[in-house]
């Protein structure tokens, strides 16, 4: 059925990507095997009607020959007439499953399949399990959206190998919110749980304030923090998040400022924790004591007593912070 040959590179059209499932390959390690010890597995091809030939399955091995400036390569020719484009995507899919596969690519592949006729229930219940997916339709609608998002963000996302989850997030944004969210993340790399969070703060406050997405990016001073490359990551993701929870709870971010202020001027030890009602929204604060025997403990009850005679008798320093509301 197939042959092996060796055949011209050029007469390999690299720019049929018919097949291709591959996404964000490196190259650096397969280009140093092929420069030590030439090419060890050969690629798979078929012949079209032009006389020209299709890859199937090596388009990183053929990129490397390529670069390399070899001139001929060892393939494995299927003729005209023995091989289905269906068999030829599932022979690729057979390869590159012995390796793992990023979201990007599983949606490739899924989306071959279905262009090629596939039964979307055959695809759900046969090859979704393969790319280890659940078997369900918005399993599929939710990882075959992925090929919406700009290529910028859908490089993003396989380079921080974000989960689904966080990955379709990216996909509630319009186009103009995509390209303008990349330079933050791009910048600052935020944590899955960070990024879930910014997008969420950013869609309400869009929705609520009928203001784009793209004009919120460029409020407050998130170019400045993006553009601080002296400050450590950490506290520029935590000043971004800052000021996108201002944005959004503007009476809460008071609150807590002010209640902070308040701990402040109280002047506890380390050994005393201080907390509000939950959002400001309760009448119950909660005090934590930390000790290792009870003479600690009596100097801090004693702190404590002395922190209560201090404040004015008929006034409640607590009250604001219980009935802000």
């Amino acid at each position: 059925m197939r042959r092996l040959k060796m055949i011209p590179l050029t007469q390999v059209d690299l720019e049929d990507t018919t097949f291709l499932i591959t996404f964000l390959p490196k190259l650096e390690s397969l280009l140093a095997s092929v420069q030590r010890g030439g090419l060890i597995e050969p690629l798979l091809i078929r012949q079209r009607q032009d006389g020209r030939y299709q890859l199937i399955c090596g388009f990183k091995r053929a990129e490397v020959l390529r670069l390399l400036g070899v001139s001929e390569v060892e393939a494995f020719v299927y003729p005209q007439g023995t091989l289905d484009d269906l068999q030829a995507l599932q022979l690729t899919m057979g390869h590159n499953l012995t390796r793992p596969l990023n979201l990007i690519e599983k949606a490739q592949a899924l989306d071959k399949l279905r262009a090629l006729g596939v039964p979307e229930r055959e695809v759900i219940d046969q090859y979704l399990p393969l790319f280890e997916l659940q078997p369900h339709i918005r399993m599929l609608e939710q990882v075959t959206d992925l090929l919406g998002l700009e290529r910028k963000l859908q490089e993003y996302m396989v380079q921080e190998d974000l989960s689904l989850s966080a990955s379709a997030l990216l996909l509630q944004l319009d186009k103009e919110s995509q390209q303008a969210i990349l330079p933050l993340l791009e910048a600052l790399r935020p944590g899955e749980n960070r990024i879930k969070e910014i997008i969420s703060f950013l869609r309400e406050i869009s929705l609520r304030d009928t203001v784009p997405i793209p004009s919120l990016l460029a409020k407050g001073n998130i170019g400045k923090v993006l553009e601080d490359h002296e400050t450590p990551r950490a506290q520029r993701i935590e000043q971004v998040r800052r000021v996108f929870k201002e944005m959004r709870f503007p009476r809460l971010t008071t609150m807590e400022g002010k209640f902070a202020g308040y701990k402040r001027s109280l002047s506890l030890p380390p050994q005393i924790s201080f907390h509000p009602p939950p959002f400001f929204e309760g009448e119950q604060f909660r005090m934590e004591l930390r000790f290792k025997d009870f003479a600690t403990f009596r100097e801090l009850s004693t702190r404590l007593h002395q922190i209560a005679e201090r404040e004015k008798d008929g006034e409640d320093p607590l009250w604001e912070f219980s009935h802000c509301r």
